[in-house]
């Protein structure tokens, strides 16, 4: 099968683009893949093709706005492949498209922004709505919250399918305690006895709420990893983390993973929180709290009473323990080779329904996720 996957940049360190990166890596053993990409990380030894994406990178808004417009200059390359497989709004005319978020939803569950970024999330949803409105291949949405709301705010018309992100359990994985976390506090300055917390990702989604829990439980420390420089705040537990290509050793570190966010589609770092052996305590919002059993593998809380209940729960340190080993079982249900089988699965019934013949099954052992 000749396949085409479409995204704005290419890479490993997280997102959608880590799914598309698993994806290239693993369908390019038996298929012809080439990735379409503005910037992309490719490995010498990768067996698939790359083509570059001209577009116009001021900002992320610029990049969104310019992709479709260097896309189409490919036209007729592209037309060459089986699928044609985007990752959200990309331009072009591709029959697979993973929504990895609804942009309305997002800007809608927003409490407490920048001008700034209100305004360029709107500019996005403009142009995601209009794609989604006109197109009738099939989707793959991340979660089934996300199926919901593409199905509420642009009426998709086409068939939906929903295959959960899924993790790295070679790199993520309880296992890593023993490797890392005294070292690690060590330079902290945390004691072992200590609780942690520990929180990973954009702040614009969970600040809110992490202030809140951080003032409930002034005995626990929060360690905070994020890119973000705005939505910080001062506080004697807190302690803030530049974004750290060695994530792992931050969740060996931790006791438990808090994510409140308001609207997440997904969370992948819940799942490499949950392969770790940590408790998760996550908001219903995200789309990641659909593989959770709340009081059995992790928490889930809506975000009304997600602070006092966290807190209750944190307290119970017998219990985070218990909990802790079963999500990193659930965890590795949900690995990065059953995505790609899942995925794949999608890919023969659209090219078999287009040629009009019955789909053949992927075979569950097709896959072995190698980082």
């Amino acid at each position: 099968m000749r396949i085409a996957l479409v995204v704005h940049d290419l890479h490993e360190h997280g997102g959608h683009s880590l799914y598309t990166r698993v994806l290239a890596d693993q369908l390019s053993r038996h298929n012809d893949v080439t990735v379409f990409a503005n910037r992309c990380e490719r490995p010498d030894d990768a067996r698939w093709k790359y083509s570059h994406v001209r577009t116009w990178r001021a900002n992320a808004l610029a990049t969104v706005r310019t992709f479709p417009v260097g896309l189409k200059a490919q036209t007729n390359r592209l037309k060459e492949f089986d699928i044609q497989h985007a990752q959200g709004y990309c331009g072009g005319r591709p029959n697979v498209v993973t929504a990895h978020r609804c942009m309305a939803s997002y800007v809608w569950s927003l409490s407490s922004v920048s001008l700034r970024h209100r305004v360029s999330h709107r500019v996005m949803l403009q142009a995601e709505s209009q794609f989604y409105r006109n197109f009738e291949g099939t989707v793959i949405a991340i979660s089934r919250q996300v199926a919901d709301e593409l199905q509420e705010a642009y009426n998709v018309s086409g068939p939906i399918e929903i295959v959960h992100h899924g993790v790295n359990s070679q790199r993520f994985r309880k296992a890593n305690r023993e490797l890392y976390r005294l070292e690690l506090r060590k330079q902290l300055g945390i004691g072992d006895a200590k609780t942690v917390a520990l929180y990973v990702g954009d702040l614009t989604k969970s600040h809110v709420n992490l202030k809140k829990l951080s003032r409930i439980l002034p005995e626990i420390i929060f360690l905070v990893v994020s890119a973000s420089k705005a939505y910080r705040w001062n506080a004697s537990n807190v302690r803030f983390i530049p974004h750290s290509r060695k994530i792992e050793q931050y969740y060996a570190a931790a006791d438990a993973f808090v994510f409140p966010s308001e609207n997440d589609p997904f969370g992948m770092v819940v799942l490499e929180a949950m392969a770790s052996g940590l408790p998760v305590f996550c908001s219903d919002q995200a789309g990641a709290s659909e593989l959770i059993t709340s009081g059995k593998d992790g928490f889930v809380f809506s975000l009304d009473d997600w602070g006092e209940a966290t807190a209750t729960h944190l307290r119970d340190v017998d219990s985070l323990q218990r909990v802790g080993a079963e999500a990193e079982l659930t965890a590795r249900r949900n690995d990065w080779d059953t995505v790609v089988r899942k995925v794949e699965q999608v890919y023969v019934d659209v090219a078999s329904r287009e040629a009009g013949i019955a789909a053949p099954q992927v075979h569950n052992n097709a896959y072995r996720y190698q980082q």
